[in-house]
């Protein structure tokens, strides 16, 4: 049996222990078929792995992940082997009779001598993980059992019964007994493609397209170069190179494999012998801090290794006079009246996306046990997908967001010049975890809560502006630096260019829906009185969002000292 499909269609709907319908039957995926190594930076992917699955560490439903990951488990990331594709199995072996709606665990000849067969599209699962061919009872005399209305997908219409005596049979097929698996009750019943069934979970990061990429920001001033670059908003096309210090040569060493005692060694005669550059002037920055920083800063040198346009350099491009017009006169006060100190636009967006693991139950993030993926030798396996798309880059104002936290209670001062007022939000934002409580009010809770709040509702208007589907388009956060990526996801139907066209004819039109577009929720005043999002007004898809549709809230915007409000003081 072969059938296509793209490499995204299987990463979405084709993974480990999931369910899938081909060619009329139902089928159990069981693994990829020897599958390609997605090379990475395995401590990146570690760290992310372990900020995605927080939630379920903050519930204790991770199954102890977050603890072996920790004590080193070893991370993999593989991809589709596109020639060997994706290992099924036949499943449920449930079969129902065409012609009398007999119920046997194998095909052949019916009783009544008819041969056609259908599988019976129901599955029993727990929250366990476990999945299996439903429950069906029999006749205690006949051994037999037939079902009435056999096309409803609602076990409770199921009417079973014996063909021979057309005794009453009991219903359920099995919902609510304790899962062979792991013994505990509450066993559920349903249609095999449910979204209660499987929920697989993923995450996304920047990915470096080539690994010398990665190499080569870290050289020649490392982390330090591309968070100084960042602080400086960006005025190059990449953190230019620095002589090396003794602790970015130390860092490249150590970087490059090399034993950190022997890196010190080196990194001392390299300093002896006068090869090695004073370091810069130390940033005022909280040791914590500034790892959190750097590593926010790299992502963001890597996202923009192959380039970037400005809307600020856009008037110098060779255009015709009503474009130049648009660039020059419109486009600067969208982007200041939407809080905005940039927006740029990246063509080659280099984005990992990873599913670590799936749920059963249908409940939200953490409420139901993480089911993560493993490899030999109990690696952690990661199925990925690596690809470049475009994104958009838009980085709130540093002096508006410390004013704005300022007016809350949350920053002691606010600093009128943007490189303070950088370092001011940096060391009082501490971002929260995935896992964190959302309700807490603090610096860095708020500076999460706008820029997520102010990522979905960019992403859509931006939805409705340019006719796309939303859930084609999704975010990657870098709250430390005020920054948010929107990206074209490689989910839902678009075509490359769609971006790069509103950014080049259109971006002041989406900043002014941003602004003026409908604010209320349509469930108002209950979603304003709860937690001021929901499904109608600032939630997109799981798979497009960072945090689980978290630290989302519509009063952070437009409420009282609201960030876009108009009327603000």
């Amino acid at each position: 049996m072969k059938e296509l499909r793209s490499s995204s269609q299987i990463l979405f709907s084709h993974l480990p222990a999931q369910t899938v319908d081909i060619q009329g039957r139902i089928w159990k995926v069981d693994a990829w078929t020897n599958p390609v190594t997605v090379p990475v930076d395995t401590d990146a992917i570690r760290r992310r792995l372990l900020s995605a699955i927080d939630i379920w560490r903050t519930q204790n439903t991770d199954n102890n992940l977050s603890a072996d990951l920790h004590a080193g488990r070893p991370v993999e990331v593989i991809g589709v082997n596109p020639d060997q594709g994706v290992k099924v199995d036949a499943f449920p072996s449930v079969w129902r009779c065409g012609t009398c709606r007999r119920i046997r665990n194998q095909r052949g000849r019916c009783e009544c001598g008819s041969s056609s067969w259908r599988q019976m599209h129901f599955v029993a699962f727990h929250d366990c993980g476990w999945v299996d061919a439903p429950f069906v009872p029999r006749c205690p005399t006949h051994g037999q059992v037939a079902v009435r209305h056999s096309s409803s997908s609602s076990v409770r219409e199921l009417d079973f019964h014996c063909p021979v005596c057309n005794r009453s049979l009991p219903s359920g097929l099995g919902g609510g007994r304790p899962c062979p698996a792991c013994h505990q009750p509450s066993v559920v019943v349903n249609v095999h493609r449910a979204a209660s069934v499987y929920t697989a979970h993923s995450f996304t990061m920047v990915n470096p397209a080539r690994p010398e990429q990665l190499r080569a920001l870290l050289a020649d001033g490392g982390k330090d170069k591309c968070l100084r670059w960042v602080l400086a908003d960006m005025p190059t096309d990449r953190p230019a190179s620095q002589a090396p210090t003794r602790q970015s040569l130390l860092d490249t060493l150590i970087g490059q494999g090399l034993d950190p005692a022997v890196a010190q060694l080196a990194a001392d005669s390299a300093a002896a012998g006068g090869g090695l550059a004073d370091a810069p002037s130390p940033l005022p920055l909280q040791p914590a801090v500034r790892d959190t920083a750097e590593t926010g800063a790299l992502e963001i040198a890597l996202a923009m290794y192959e380039g970037r346009r400005r809307a600020s350099d856009l008037p110098s491009d060779p255009v015709g006079d009503d474009l130049r017009t648009l660039y020059q006169h419109r486009y600067p006060p969208a982007i200041d009246a939407a809080g905005l100190l940039g927006v740029d636009h990246v063509d080659r967006f280099p984005v990992l996306r990873a599913v670590y693991g799936y749920t059963r139950g249908g409940k939200p993030a953490g409420e139901t046990r993480l089911v993560a993926f493993t490899g030999r030798g109990r690696t952690v396996r990661l199925h990925g997908e690596a690809n470049e798309t475009e994104a958009l880059y838009l980085r709130l104002d540093p002096v508006r967001v410390a004013a704005w936290l300022h007016q809350r209670g949350l920053l002691p001062a606010a600093p009128a010049d943007l490189p303070a007022a950088r370092l001011a939000v940096l060391n009082a934002a501490t971002i929260p975890a995935r896992g964190d409580d959302d309700r807490q009010r603090t610096a860095g809770s708020a500076v999460l809560t706008l820029l997520h709040s102010y990522a979905h509702r960019f992403i859509r208007q931006l939805a409705v502006l340019a006719g796309l589907d939303r859930e084609s388009l999704a975010e990657y956060l870098v709250p430390e630096h005020l920054g948010v990526f929107i990206y074209a996801s490689n989910r839902g139907d678009f075509v490359l260019g769609g971006l790069q066209s509103v950014f080049e004819t259109e971006l002041d039109r989406v900043l002014d829906l941003q602004l003026e577009a409908e604010t209320r929720c349509p469930l108002d005043p209950g979603c304003d009185r709860a937690s001021g999002a929901c499904l109608a007004c600032l939630h997109i898809g799981e798979p497009s969002c960072s945090y689980y549709n978290r630290f989302l809230d519509r009063k952070m915007l437009f409420g009282d000292h609201g960030y876009l409000r108009q009327d603000r003081t």
